[in-house]
Parts: structure tokens; C-alpha cells; sequence
């Protein structure tokens, strides 16, 4: 009796030990889904960080043209000087030299800025504050979704098909709740000029009119 009573013990110890292995594995499994779920997560949140740096490393690209060059380092003349103040405008010409004049319009809460650079030189040709009146808040550009210059001048010139841009600005126009960029293109030889207006964000052509 006494072996046999041994035996029983030891089928229901080894039983409960089975059932323990089996309620500890039930948890290793969730911590790997729960591990997988996070990883997949944290994937997720790193591709669209990525997105965004890459959409704000395309409009403020130190590679490109040489407007491209000029108006980044222009912004960032801008921002060393009045780092607190958003920008909410850009202004380029394209000089006869084949420099360029920034204008850059920047605002905070109570002034507005105006600042004036020479891309030949990257100095601050002129500035001006002036106190900011309700009336005159715009909408600061959003450099993370906006597109670059270089991108906005080939879906010009692809339209528009002849010359050079010769004018470019941007800013939020808040009738229409939009980004536009305006631009002019012009041929030194056969004198054609056009003017378009492009989306900032999706660059779509919102307007194209050509002056003979």
C-alpha cells in the first residue's frame, strides 16, 4: 500500500508540475506578441519621423541649385539673428548678375520683421521692426511640408516650357487656406513672360497665364 500511494503522489506532482510549465508559458508568449506589437509601433512612429525630416531636408537642402543655396542660407542668416521670430514670408529676385535678393517677412507676438539679403555676399543689406497689428498676422511657413524652391521651379519651367524664373514668393494665402507660391518666368531671347501660382503643398498648378 505504502509503494502504491508513493506512485499516486508522484503522478499528481509531475501533473502539477506539467500544468505549472504550461500557465508560465502563457505569459512569454504575450510578452512576445506585446514585444512585437511595440516594435511594430515604434517602426511605424520612426517611418513617419523619417518622412518628416526628409520633407523639412527637402525645402531647406544644402544641395541644389544655386536659389536653393541662397535661400537656405538666407533663412538661416534670418534665424540667427531673430531666432524667436517664425517667417512667414519669402520674397527671391533674381538679379542681373545672376545673384539674388531675399526679402524674408517674419513675425512673433507683438512685432513684425522685414529683412533684406544679398545672396552675393550673404549679408544683411537692410531690416526693419515695426509693431505687428492684428490685421497683419500670417501664418508661419511650414518647412517640414512645404516644397523646396528647386522642386516648385521645375514644375514651373515644365509647364510653361521656355526661359528662366525671375521672381519668386511665398506665403499663406488665407482666402483660399492654402501655401501658393507665385512665380515669373522669363526668355531673354524670344522676351516671353508667364506668371503661375503653384500649390506649396501638393505643388499643383493653380494658375498659369503667359504675356507675349
Amino acid at each position: 500500500m505504502k509503494k502504491t500511494l508513493f506512485i499516486k503522489k508522484g503522478a499528481l506532482l509531475g501533473a502539477s508540475l506539467l500544468a505549472l510549465g504550461t500557465v508560465t508559458a502563457l505569459p512569454v508568449a504575450a510578452q512576445e506578441d506585446a514585444s512585437e506589437t511595440t516594435s511594430e509601433s515604434t517602426s511605424t512612429e520612426s517611418v513617419d519621423e523619417e518622412s518628416t525630416d526628409e520633407a523639412t531636408a527637402n525645402f531647406l537642402a544644402t544641395e541644389g541649385s544655386d536659389v536653393q543655396l541662397a535661400l537656405v542660407t538666407a533663412i538661416e542668416l534670418f534665424q540667427a539673428e531673430f531666432p524667436d521670430v517664425d517667417i512667414v514670408e519669402l520674397d527671391i529676385d533674381l538679379k542681373k548678375n545672376g545673384s539674388f535678393e531675399i526679402q524674408i517677412d517674419g513675425q512673433d507676438a507683438a512685432n513684425e520683421f522685414e529683412v533684406t539679403i544679398d545672396s552675393q555676399t550673404n549679408d544683411i543689406k537692410s531690416q526693419e521692426q515695426d509693431r505687428l497689428d492684428d490685421d497683419d498676422v500670417k501664418m508661419a511657413l511650414d518647412f517640414e511640408q512645404l516644397l523646396s524652391i528647386d522642386e516648385i521651379t521645375s514644375i514651373a519651367l515644365d509647364d510653361v516650357g521656355f526661359g528662366e524664373v525671375t521672381d519668386w514668393n511665398l506665403e499663406y494665402d488665407r482666402d483660399h487656406d492654402r501655401f501658393e507660391w507665385e512665380l515669373e518666368v522669363f526668355d531673354q531671347v524670344t522676351k516671353d513672360e508667364a506668371e503661375l501660382t503653384i500649390e506649396g503643398l501638393t505643388g499643383e498648378i493653380l494658375e498659369s497665364e503667359l504675356d507675349d
